[in-house]
């Protein structure tokens, strides 16, 4: 209200004041003052506030340009525009990938634990090796990174002879080999337990027979030798037979076939490398138990599990995988047996809040194709485990090491991804970790079930492809471009 206006109004007021009684002209006066002087007391509240003179602002154009970006933007939050982006160009490399997959196959791909792609991700599907993972991540957890197997010969050592029988007793460590038989291998072991440390003990402390014969002791896990559903191809091939006490995954040296009793062909073994020394052993080897009171002449510890899991995954070893399987039995349920260690880490699947709809355990090494398991399972027990998680970095490295050393030789992830193999007649198999900039990572999980599936014409080309779209998470926009636009930079 200016004052020309206050102006007007009184006038009115003194007019209509002849009409008025006295007590209704106060109240109209009142008013007035009411109207007219509380106007005027805030412009002189301000004048005194500002030194009784109010400024006009000098330079309009020295305050901050207000944004013209709408409120609800992406471009307010340009972290997460940075990461949309990122993940398009994952989903639009995809394509190629998702065109070649047969019918029963899932992928998982996640970037920074937001999820990319789930397709057909709760799925079950044979996973082959994959199942190595499970068996990793519960034995490092229920075990411990730092536990190690101890291999012992005990016996009563009388100057140079060894009185009666020579015991050599078994923990279950799966890495109990000879220097011989690691020449023979297709993925050598990486950290192996060398009986000959054992035999030269023995040799130093300067026995030179032994007379009894040498015995094998195996009880401290079950005798089932193979999972019952493994076909022929599988029993004594790729796996078993099983048992605590297993030198060089139970063959004998000069012998074509593998002795039925792991714990016998381990005594059989370590005889001939006893006789090689120089120390004669009297009567033949054989299995039983030692007595608890026997002395211990030596023993031989493994590497920590830690380092066990990472020759397992890196190499694929099925004996490795089933043998942990026994011992997480024995830790976890006080029963060294497979039923026991599987039923061990089915529990861990929910006590990690993982999930567990559709997924069927049947062996730890994946060998059965009675297993199933999901690549959304896969995936989240990767994304669990994290970038610089033990059991992620226990996996091959692609082009480098184990059942990966002779694929992705060049291109996106050699070098650096981590991922574990998974094979079976019509199964392929790839989980792991694909490192990103800025300690930034994805993680995917990949199974193929079906006819020519395992095949290497078919499954490298979508592996190559996966491996393309992988590397896309690195094509991000710089947050900084994607400020909160003002007036200056409105197009």
């Amino acid at each position: 209200m200016n004052f020309g206006q206050i102006s007007d109004l009184s006038k009115r007021i003194v007019s209509r004041a002849d009409k008025m009684s006295t007590r209704k002209l106060a109240l109209a006066l009142l008013a007035t003052t009411i109207i007219v002087g509380v106007p005027l007391l805030s412009v002189w509240q301000v004048a005194v506030a500002a030194g009784e003179e109010v400024r006009a602002v000098e330079n309009p154009r020295s305050l901050a340009t207000p944004p013209v970006t709408p409120l609800f933007s992406a471009r307010r939050t340009p972290e997460t525009l940075a990461d949309l982006t990122s993940a398009g160009k994952v989903r639009a490399r995809l394509n190629p990938v998702v065109g070649a997959l047969p019918v029963d196959s899932c992928l998982s791909i996640s970037a920074d634990s937001k999820t990319i792609i789930d397709l057909n991700a709760t799925t079950p599907l044979i996973p082959g090796s994959n199942q190595k993972l499970l068996t990793a991540a519960v034995a490092l957890d229920v075990l411990g990174p730092d536990r190690k197997f101890t291999t012992k010969i005990q016996g009563i050592v009388a100057g140079d002879v060894v009185r009666g029988d020579l015991w050599l007793v078994g923990s279950g460590d799966p890495l109990l080999t000879t220097r011989a038989y690691l020449l023979t291998e297709r993925y050598p072991n990486l950290t192996p337990s060398n009986v000959e440390d054992l035999v030269n003990a023995l040799v130093a402390m300067g026995v030179r027979s032994v007379e009894g014969g040498v015995i094998g002791d195996e009880s401290i896990f079950d005798f089932e030798r193979y999972v019952p559903s493994w076909g022929d191809g599988i029993r004594s091939v790729e796996a078993g037979p099983l048992g605590a006490l297993m030198i060089n995954d139970g063959a004998v040296s000069g012998t074509p076939l593998k002795p039925a009793n792991p714990a016998y062909a381990a005594a059989l073994e370590f005889t001939k490398l006893l006789a090689a020394r120089g120390v004669a052993v009297r009567d033949a080897p054989d299995s039983g138990v030692a007595s608890a009171d026997t002395p211990v002449i030596a023993s031989l510890e493994s590497v920590p599990m830690n380092q066990i899991v990472t020759e397992m995954l890196t190499n694929s070893d099925n004996n490795t995988a089933e043998l942990l399987v026994k011992e997480i039995g024995r830790v976890g349920k006080g029963s060294a047996t497979r039923v026991d260690g599987l039923t061990v880490i089915a529990e861990k699947i929910a006590e990690w809040g993982l999930p567990g709809e559709g997924v069927a355990l049947i062996d730890g090494s994946g060998l059965d194709r009675s297993n199933r398991l999901t690549c959304n399972l896969l995936r989240q027990l990767l994304q669990r485990d994290g970038r610089k998680g033990l059991m992620t970095n226990a996996m091959a490295l692609a082009g480098r090491t184990g059942t990966l050393d002779d694929v992705f030789l060049s291109g996106p992830g050699s070098g650096t991804m981590l991922a574990k193999t998974g094979t079976l007649n019509g199964v392929k198999a790839l989980s792991g970790m694909f490192p990103l900039a800025d300690d930034r990572s994805s993680v995917f999980s990949l199974i193929m079930n079906g006819p020519g599936s395992s095949t290497l014409n078919f499954y490298r080309p979508i592996w190559n492809n996966l491996m393309i779209a992988l590397a896309a998470g690195d094509e991000r926009i710089e947050p900084s471009k994607l400020l909160p636009l003002t007036q200056d930079a409105a197009p």
